[in-house]
């Protein structure tokens, strides 16, 4: 029956201490998850903010060596004409060529490629002009048309004019590295870093970056799950630690409660108790050697 009791009081002090420890470490492992996301979020963004102030640096260094090589001329930069691409059906996205674009095509898909590649979380990394017209993509973006709309959608993004209020703020900024939050018509998630493009001193456009915030939240679930592993499981080894060490702890108090026991029915009153500790069991235990020292006497004197 003890022992039923023993089992039954260490059960319930351990889960009581579960339902208190778990949520807790949950929680922990929660806060701890959200603030390691945060800082590799904005390592990310520092680390697209470096690559988009390199890349407007190299396609500007690009774009000059043509001028200077009069293979084309700063209004074919500036005031580009705008020729369709037919043949094809883009639908509300016609492409265009340039005076200009099969230059771009041999030389800066090079080191936009060189600068994709040096993070995995960098979905692209392309210069646009002022009026969001991109006329290099990265190899990912330029895939031969296929005919089908939606997988032309995301294959083939290449000579597009990008003409969204965040493409318009990207192309249009010339002050300093511009973050925004942007989700393509392909519906992938990123932030939009972007530095102007200066040619010969004057505007061209800008270099923009996409930073994947898909990959960010693989990040947090792989860290969140990890965590939750890892605090789950010491709170678990914990709890099994509290509840033996009870069921241990309280052996002594089964002992005095079966002493106590027979001393209520007269039993064994010949037999001293010892006290194995100097704690609270230990007096009890002295205690209840007294009692059955006295209940001996009495019962001596009542037999006398």
């Amino acid at each position: 029956m003890f022992e039923v009791i023993r089992q039954k009081l260490s059960l319930k002090v351990s889960l009581s201490l579960a339902l208190i420890t778990l949520p807790t470490v949950f929680i922990a492992a929660y806060v701890i998850s959200s603030r390691q996301v945060d800082n590799l979020e904005q390592l990310t963004i520092a680390n697209a903010q470096t690559a988009a102030r390199g890349g407007a640096k190299m396609y500007a260094a690009v774009l000059e060596t043509g001028l200077d090589g009069d293979l084309f001329s700063i209004k074919d930069l500036l005031e580009p004409t705008y020729e369709e691409i037919k043949g094809f059906d883009f639908g509300d996205n016609p492409r265009f060529h340039t005076k200009y674009d099969y230059y771009t095509d041999r030389l800066a898909v090079e080191f936009q490629n060189t600068i994709l590649q040096s993070s995995p979380e960098l979905i692209y990394a392309v210069g646009t002009d002022l009026e969001g017209y991109l006329p290099t993509h990265n190899p990912a973006y330029a895939a031969p048309m296929t005919g089908d709309r939606a997988k032309d959608l995301g294959g083939n993004r290449n000579k597009r004019k990008f003409t969204t209020p965040m493409h318009r703020n990207a192309a249009k900024n010339m002050s300093g590295v511009l973050v925004q939050s942007y989700t393509s018509d392909a519906g992938e998630r990123s932030w939009d870093v972007s530095a102007p493009i200066f040619v010969k001193g004057q505007h061209y456009g800008a270099f923009r970056v996409g930073a994947s915030r898909a990959v960010i939240e693989s990040h947090k679930q792989g860290l969140l799950a990890a965590l939750y592993l890892i605090l789950g499981s010491f709170g678990l080894i914990t709890v099994t630690f509290i509840f033996f060490t009870l069921r241990r702890a309280m052996r002594p108090l089964e002992h005095l409660s079966v002493i106590a026991n027979e001393c209520s029915t007269g039993e064994n009153l010949d037999k001293p108790i010892k006290a194995t500790s100097k704690d609270e069991v230990g007096q009890m235990a002295s205690s209840l050697n007294r009692l059955r020292s006295s209940l001996q006497a009495a019962m001596a004197r009542l037999g006398a």
